[in-house]
């Protein structure tokens, strides 16, 4: 009975064996197949990268979906750059399996934020240019993509990936998915399309950083400011010249309060700019001196206007005092980013209700009592 025993016991172990056996060599073969891709990857094999991203789902909602091989290529290496994973675990059963890893890549949410401030700038130029929009081809999109991995160093951050595969035939085959690819990508692809991936605070900052790189006539077509730089006169555009140079120079923002339920948003911001109070002070009594001279009357009315003109200038270039006034701006969001609704208040907190019209005007009233 005891050699019969120890045969089955024998036997059994066999078994055990041979099952842990087969069971080890699926598992060689699954993690055969993932080194072989991942390690392409890491390798920057252009075949590998593009079977792993496909160019149109970093930016599905592009107005057209052509773009050059080569700045595809470019780009979607560049995710790659320093991507490396190391296997965790693997579980293998009859022809599917899993692996779970750890993966290194890019820092995908500060690139995409760094991308929707880019890009939310360039919105607000179009409208400053009065074009439509801006060019949203993929082209575009990856031009921008790529001037930004090319001017800054991302970080790199750690995360878990899982992937699936499944046997076909002797070969374990990776089972390519958009969850696959925006893992491989950082999360790119889910946090751009992230509606809330800038906050109201840091959307009003996009829009104020903007307007100060405007030039004088894209500024006018913004905040809807034309009585101010269309002026076809060359008192008026010197005068016009003298305000935009003066609101450059002391220009400033903060923002001290922000409130939103999700939908709407209201950020309280305080605006500073030239003091035109202090300016038109300035500008009365020199005028009021001058007029009470000889000289204005010699001059006659043409001759009291132009020097008037020449007086609220040098008022206007002369001055350093500011003026501080606290507005609230009012955003919604639509579901693809935070909008920023029209407000008067803005284009006031800057030029205050000194204008060239207005000024312009002021200056006839008080030159033709004399």
């Amino acid at each position: 009975m005891k050699p019969l025993k120890g045969m089955i016991l024998f036997l059994t172990l066999l078994f055990i064996l041979s099952l842990t056996g087969c069971g080890n060599k699926e598992h060689r073969q699954v993690k055969r197949a993932v080194v072989s891709e991942f390690g392409q990857l890491k390798d920057l094999d252009t075949t590998t990268v593009q079977k792993y991203l496909a160019s149109e789902n970093l930016f599905p909602d592009a107005s057209t979906s052509q773009a050059s091989s080569d700045l595809i290529e470019g780009v979607t290496s560049q995710f790659f750059k320093y991507f490396d994973y190391k296997i965790l675990k693997i579980r293998a059963k009859e022809d599917t399996a899993s692996c779970h890893m750890q993966i290194v890549t890019l820092d995908a949410h500060a690139l995409a934020k760094d991308y929707q401030k880019e890009y939310l700038s360039q919105v607000i130029m179009s409208a400053a240019k009065g074009q439509a929009s801006p060019d949203t081809s993929l082209e575009q999109h990856y031009l921008l993509l790529k001037e930004l991995m090319d001017d800054h160093t991302y970080p790199t951050v750690y995360s878990s990936c899982d992937i699936d595969l499944v046997k076909k035939g002797k070969d374990w085959n990776i089972q390519k998915d958009l969850d696959l690819e925006n893992q491989l990508v950082g999360g790119f692809i889910s946090v751009i399309a992230n509606p809330y991936l800038l906050n109201p605070t840091e959307t009003v900052c996009v829009y104020f950083d903007t307007l100060k790189e405007m030039e004088p006539a894209q500024m006018c077509t913004y905040l809807g400011l034309n009585d101010i730089f269309n002026n076809s006169d060359a008192d008026g555009q010197a005068l016009a010249k003298a305000l935009f140079e003066q609101m450059r120079a002391c220009f400033d923002y903060k923002v001290v309060d922000a409130r939103d339920n999700g939908s709407v948003a209201n950020v309280d911001v305080e605006m500073t700019s030239f003091s035109y109070t202090e300016i038109l002070s300035t500008y009365k009594e020199g005028l009021e001196s001058y007029l009470a001279t000889t000289d204005a009357l010699v001059d006659g009315p043409s001759g009291r206007l132009a020097r008037s003109n020449e007086l609220l200038i040098d008022s206007i270039n002369n001055n350093t005092a500011t003026e501080t006034h606290l507005i609230t701006l009012t955003l919604i969001n639509d579901g693809v980013s935070w909008k920023l609704r029209t407000n008067d208040q803005i284009g006031t907190a800057l030029f205050g209700d000194l204008n060239a019209d207005t000024a312009s005007s002021s200056l006839s009233d008080d030159t033709d009592k004399r």
